[in-house]
């Protein structure tokens, strides 16, 4: 209906349609009437918009939860890699040597990198000290529990895996002794160094004759042109491991206190 429309029904209504005082009277209270009545409460589309505001709340923040510990997690697992491990040797003292000697893996004329209950060291024969260490402590966020280790042969990396006897054996990280910085591989290294193993002392007659057979003794030795390598310690003790280079020449030998 246009407004031209409009005009002639209002017209009309107007000129044909009249109503008395009391008419108008009851029209005016019925329609007050019909403003000023209660609107009923529907209880039924309350409750179930309360129920969907409270759904909406609880699986927003579930979902707000699980993407900040997954932002969390993806930020730990990059914060592993190509970390620097820290050298920590507080807990040498009170150390155990456990059920074997230390392994010497790799040995040249300047550092001697061996595996026992500390983990992997690296110590440095000319400045008599221990540069570097890879722990299972912190070698655990890696998914490393049972840790087997090797060395390079020029001496500048060690390769780790997790040696846990179910599958085939891979190493899984790499670590740059120079840098200490430790990542994760998946080519697998083709040249490692190889100390020769030989029997415990005591039963070996070609080296039991260098051997202080007071001493414990690791069954991995690294030989030289004119000597070789071994570790030792007086007991159990971790702390009183030592590094002996023995000289064939002359029969003397320089011993290294690891952890002192």
């Amino acid at each position: 209906m246009n407004n031209f429309d409009k005009k002639i029904v209002k017209s009309y209504l107007n000129e044909n349609i009249t109503f008395s005082n009391e008419d108008s009277e009851k029209i005016l209270r019925k329609i007050h009437q019909g403003n000023n009545t209660p609107r009923k409460i529907n209880l039924t589309y309350w409750t179930v918009l309360a129920s969907a505001a409270i759904i909406f709340l609880v699986l927003g923040g579930a979902f707000l939860k699980d993407t900040l510990v997954g932002t969390e997690n993806n930020h730990n697992v990059q914060g592993h890699n190509n970390s620097t491990l820290p050298v920590d040797l507080s807990d040498i003292e009170s150390m155990n040597i456990g059920a074997e000697m230390p392994r010497l893996l790799y040995a040249d004329h300047k550092i001697a990198v061996m595996q026992g209950t500390f983990g992997v060291i690296v110590y440095n024969t000319q400045d008599s000290k221990v540069t570097n260490r890879i722990s299972y402590e912190h070698i655990k966020p890696y998914g490393i529990s049972m840790m087997l280790a090797s060395v390079s042969e020029d001496g500048t990396t060690i390769y780790i895996g997790n040696d846990d006897m179910s599958n085939e054996f891979e190493f899984t990280h790499q670590y740059d002794i120079n840098t200490r910085v430790i990542k994760e591989t998946t080519q697998q290294p083709t040249h490692l160094f190889s100390p020769a193993n030989i029997e415990t002392h005591g039963y070996n007659e070609e080296y039991d004759k260098y051997f202080d057979l007071n001493y414990l003794t690791g069954n991995t030795i690294v030989e030289f042109e004119h000597s070789f390598m071994y570790v030792r310690s007086s007991d159990w003790n971790m702390k009183n491991l030592q590094i002996v280079l023995y000289h064939y020449e002359n029969g003397e030998s320089t011993v290294f206190d690891v952890f002192k």
